[in-house]
């Protein structure tokens, strides 16, 4: 056994006899074949596992794209732990999706654990708004400060589950939590009292906080690691490697991240949570100080107007139909005034308070408007070269002002490679037409090895590509009304078990409206929560799942229930979208053409996420029918068929379709 300092916080490694040659796991008559019933040997994943070996003990930095089936969790998981015990060292895992992380930690880690039984402490760490707080949830109900009865009963059930878990975690608490109530009852650093907190001992989120510090690799997230980075306080302990799962999605994180976000909505629940126009607030906890409760509620009252003229006007720029509008020229009378005077207000009230509780919700409150103040001052700088600033109606009284960072690479160059010995990307999709110069030059790998390994799924005799060239293309007033009706055939050929993907909400509804329903279920992304959805899906052999966005990539539905992949438009960007412009002016400036260097190539790798979603295991077969007939008609649809696996027959025959998903069922004729 050996005992390091780390971070001034003790780890234990035990010495494992397995340590000099992780690789020998994956190959046939391993431990791996014996404690895993399901085991079959992947030379791409025991490839795999050499570099990501290689790249750990040379210090050096790796890309790598593994296919669909290589297994790539247990190909990193199980050399990063073997060089954590070899070095003593510490390795940070970061996936976009907290679904991976669950995986990560609740399936694969445990496999680890019994191929080596000495692996040290591995953590999981969500961000702090996922933790209960138990002060300010115990606070609220000695104050009755709730909204309705309802919301009342529901922190009355959150208080005995608090009394029974043991991590706290918001997102494994079983029952409906509405946003609200999880804004006012989750860690909350603005309000966080610390070591002067009552339940400080007790506090989930702190005893998770010592739980990753004694931990010698922590699986977090891309949001929280780009949290921990900037994070004024040690917010991440420090690691000496770290392994990006999900890479394809790095930019997105990083995008939100050092961008900026001030949404009309978020700051009307602000004073709402101060003072509402219609039950208690905040501020009625003083109900006893008359004159502070009357000056505050004018403050509020002062405040709501001003944002409410703000809004007003900023949403007359978009006009009646227009959902986004990037702004050119700085907007008028910025309320920036407005929310400092009430977060000057509310510091002073919060000093003259006796109330424990009021005075930190007060300051962080305060906190919230100071820095929304600061946000909207950093907006109006449109003289930024690397952002796009612009404004976004998101559905009624509701308008967001984002402003976004145009090129991360050089962000990720300067505040993270740096900062690891080894820096490792993996995902299934980072190539384009099989090279890796799209991405590189996104997240900036010029200093990265790269390595392409392709599935080891029998794509030629499992899967087949149908491409609809007799339907009108996506821009024809017809395609909606052709696809519906080609839609139809294919369900019924398929006995529903079909997920259809399309580009945009408004899509998707006008084509769903045009399907009438059979002897199958049609389930519609937006009318259930993800995972009810997605289980409803599995469950029910012969749905149909008609979907967008996030379900292009990360969902996993192996098995019969997705036996057919309707892909309704190839996935490009919607041309006004306002960081799509901003780039595309920028690749002119250096006289490159921003269709083909940057729009086709970020519309392939989502067309791959969304190819991926078929074959989920060796003994999954099903067919990818593609609506679109751009894919053979442009010259730039030949990246995306590049980008495919080469042994993947394609047809454009619907005929060949039926006699296919025909022997699917009756693998015999």
């Amino acid at each position: 056994m050996i005992l390091t300092r780390h971070s001034s916080v003790t780890i234990t490694y035990l010495m494992n006899p397995i340590i000099t040659d992780p690789t020998s796991l994956f190959r046939p008559g391993s431990r791996l074949g014996q404690v895993l019933p399901t085991y079959e040997y992947r030379p791409q994943q025991e490839e795999m596992a050499s570099h990501v070996w290689h790249a750990l003990t040379t210090g050096s930095n790796l890309a790598i794209e593994a296919g669909t089936g290589i297994g790539k969790s247990l190909a990193y998981l199980v050399p990063a732990v073997t060089w954590v015990i070899k070095t003593r060292k510490r390795v940070a895992v970061s996936t976009y999706t907290r679904l991976l992380q669950s995986q990560l930690i609740n399936q694969d880690i445990p496999l680890v654990r019994k191929l080596i039984p000495d692996l040290p402490k591995v953590a999981v760490a969500y961000g702090q708004e996922n933790y209960l707080c138990r002060f300010r949830l115990r606070s609220r109900l000695a104050r009755g400060l709730f909204d309705t009865r309802q919301e009342a009963a529901t922190a009355s059930r959150l208080l005995d589950w608090a009394e029974t878990t043991t991590q706290g975690i918001l997102l494994n608490y079983p029952h409906p939590l509405p946003a609200k109530l999880w804004h006012r009852i989750c860690r909350d650093p603005t309000t966080c009292r610390r070591n002067d907190c009552p339940y400080f001992s007790d506090c989930f989120y702190y005893r998770a906080r010592r739980n990753w510090e004694k931990s010698a690799m922590l699986i977090v997230n891309h949001s929280l690691f780009f949290a921990g980075l900037a994070a004024e306080t040690e917010l991440l302990p420090k690691m000496d490697a770290v392994i990006f799962d999900e890479a394809n999605r790095l930019e997105d994180a990083c995008v939100r991240h050092f961008g900026i976000r001030v949404s009309q909505r978020r700051l009307s629940q602000i004073l709402d949570y101060i003072c509402p126009v219609a039950g208690r607030g905040l501020i009625h906890a003083l109900a006893h100080q008359a004159g502070i409760v009357e000056n505050i509620e004018k403050e509020v009252g002062f405040c709501r107007n001003e944002l409410l003229n703000f809004f007003q006007e900023t949403e007359s720029l978009l006009g009646p139909d227009a959902i986004r509008l990037r702004l050119k020229q700085p907007l008028q009378a910025v309320p920036v005034s407005a929310l400092n005077r009430l977060s000057a207000s509310l510091n002073k009230t919060a000093r003259d308070a006796d109330d424990e509780h009021l005075a930190s919700e007060l300051k962080g409150t305060a906190r919230k408007l100071e820095d929304t103040a600061n946000s909207l001052t950093e907006f109006m700088d449109l003289d930024t070269e690397n952002a796009v600033q612009w404004v976004e109606r998101t559905g009624a009284n509701n308008i967001n002002l984002i402003s976004a960072p145009l090129d991360i690479a050089h962000k990720l160059k300067e505040l993270v490679y740096p900062g690891f010995t080894s820096t490792i990307m993996t995902s299934a999709t980072l190539t384009v037409a099989d090279e890796f110069g799209f991405i590189s030059s996104r997240l900036g790998l010029d200093q990265f090895k790269t390595l392409q390994l392709d599935s080891p799924f029998d794509h030629g005799h499992n899967s087949l590509l149908f491409v609809a060239n007799k339907i009108p293309p996506p821009n024809h007033p017809d395609f909606n009304q052709a696809g519906a009706k080609l839609i139809q055939r294919i369900l019924k050929a398929s006995h529903g078990r079909a997920l259809v993907l399309f580009t945009s909400y408004d899509m998707m509804n006008r084509v769903r409206n045009l399907i009438p329903q059979h002897s199958y279920t049609h389930l519609y992304q937006g009318e259930l929560p993800v995972a009810q959805l997605l289980q409803q899906f599995r469950n029910d052999t012969h749905s149909v799942l008609f979907a967008t966005q996030s379900f292009w990539q990360g969902i996993d539905v192996p098995g019969e229930s997705l036996t057919c992949l309707i892909i309704c438009r190839l996935p490009f960007e919607v041309p006004d979208d306002p960081r799509l412009t901003a780039i595309a002016e920028q690749l002119r400036k250096q006289r490159i053409d921003p269709f083909n260097t940057y729009q086709v190539p970020t519309a392939v790798l989502r067309f791959r996420q969304g190819f991926g979603r078929l074959i989920r295991t060796k003994k999954d077969r099903g067919v990818v029918c593609v609506l679109d007939r751009r894919i053979l008609d442009r010259g730039y649809g030949n990246s995306f068929l590049k980008s495919l696996p080469k042994e993947l027959p394609l047809t454009t025959s619907f005929n060949q379709v039926v006699r296919f998903l025909r022997k699917v069922d009756n693998p015999d004729i």
